[in-house]
């Protein structure tokens, strides 16, 4: 009973540093939560909602979303597409009873993207033909789940907090860890943690501008008299019946008339100031920076139509590719047994965001079959076409190319003369 009114009085003194409305440090930082030189308290979950974050997230988990995840299989000298696995139905139709798999990818890079980890539980099939083999794919809530290291054995676990309260310990084998970048290798620093001073800048600049329209956007300014000096009651006065007639929506375009000689002088509109849209250009353009998505897909339009097919490939290559490989690797290891990975394995297929316009599109395909890299049915099915038979099968070099220890025959045929003949040596 002794200790507690102990730490009751410790709380009670500790409580009155801040209170509720206004918490202490120390209390924001038990909970991983962390004020801003602007006062605003920035968390990854109010991150969110900046719609800056917001649109990246979105960007970036569409785009990790709506781009099928491919199995393929070893096969003698080739390879070969494998869509009947279990894990390539996990990764392209369904990952669990209620989600989607694109659903499930869009929400698991959210997740990196945001708190710097995508955790899901791998549920393993126990019974029939594919015993042994991944089953459903559950998300992890990234704020209730963390990466141990047992020091004794050095084993990988992952701690997490279900839904209903429970705490459950999982094996490293269990869990498929999507991770952004790190500092230790075994859990992503959340990129909110990068950029939190500047989105408390920004939550800053939306409450301004709440308050600003809440109040009619009437501008700041001051009621000259001509002569001779008011008392504070007439001061209150005046300038109450000057809000009355000038503040609010409804009040907006109404016409105020002056007594006695005044003159109401304007001290300017704040929004008018260049320097605020330039904070708020700014502002998009640090978060796109860190994301590394490109300005024009956050609403800057100060890019030429001509360089978007550019920038949208750099963005492809620059942005989307290492994610994806961080995808894969994960896969291969997490979701293929150790017998598997010799034959199997994962890879995203981009094609459709590489290929360009349908003049681009052409132009490759043409140069695809002429080297006889593909096939007439490949080049369909990458258009989403029937193929046209046996026919569409072969595959067509042009007659043009010839080897260079053989070109000399080529020209001796070509001109009618034979090898054997005294003109052919």
């Amino acid at each position: 009973m002794k200790r507690r009114n102990m730490v009751q009085r410790w709380w009670d003194r500790r409580s009155m540093e801040g209170g509720l409305l206004s918490p202490p440090q120390w209390l924001l930082d038990l909970f991983g939560v962390s004020n801003t030189a602007s006062g605003e308290i920035v968390t990854n979950d109010s991150a969110l909602m900046n719609s800056n974050v917001y649109t990246c997230a979105s960007i970036l988990g569409g785009d990790v979303g709506k781009l099928p995840i491919q199995v393929f299989k070893k096969r003698g000298g080739g390879i070969e597409r494998d869509s009947n696995h279990p894990v390539s139905k996990l990764l392209g139709t369904r990952s669990n009873p209620y989600m989607s798999a694109y659903t499930f990818k869009e929400l698991m890079q959210v997740h990196v993207t945001v708190w710097g980890n995508g955790y899901a539980n791998i549920e393993w099939e126990t019974s029939g033909p594919y015993n042994g083999m991944p089953k459903a794919l559950w998300p992890l809530d990234p704020s209730k789940t963390d990466v141990h290291v047992d020091t004794i054995t050095g084993e990988i676990w992952y701690v997490t907090t279900l839904p209903n309260g429970e705490i459950r310990k999982l094996k490293n084998f269990d869990v498929l860890h999507v991770k952004g970048i790190s500092k230790s290798g075994l859990k992503g620093i959340t990129p909110i943690s990068v950029i939190r001073e500047e989105l408390g800048v920004q939550q800053s600049q939306r409450k301004f501008l709440g308050s600003f329209y809440s109040n009619g956007t009437a501008t700041r300014g001051i009621l000259k008299i001509p002569n001779g000096t008011l008392d504070k009651p007439a001061k209150d006065k005046a300038r109450d019946e000057w809000q009355k007639a000038n503040s609010g929506l409804n009040n907006a375009h109404r016409i105020a008339i002056l007594d006695a000689g005044m003159e109401y002088q304007n001290l300017g509109m704040p929004l008018n100031d260049a320097q605020f849209i330039e904070t708020s250009k700014f502002g998009i353009m640090e978060v796109g920076k860190i994301y590394k998505v490109p300005g024009y897909k956050l609403g800057l339009t100060d890019v030429k139509f001509s360089n978007m097919e550019n920038q949208s490939l750099e963005y492809v290559k620059s942005t989307l590719q290492p994610i994806f490989t961080n995808w894969e690797q994960e896969c291969d290891y997490k979701l293929f047994t150790e017998l598997e990975r010799k034959r199997y394995y994962t890879k995203y297929n981009v094609s459709g965001e590489l290929r360009g316009d349908s003049t681009s599109r052409a132009a490759y395909y043409k140069e695809m079959i002429a080297m006889g890299v593909y096939t007439i049915n490949e080049v369909r099915e990458l258009e989403e076409r029937d193929n046209i038979g046996e026919m569409g099968d072969k595959h067509f070099v042009s007659l043009n190319y010839v080897s260079l220890d053989k070109m000399d025959q080529y020209q001796m045929l070509k001109a009618g003369i034979s090898k054997d003949s005294p003109e052919g040596g």
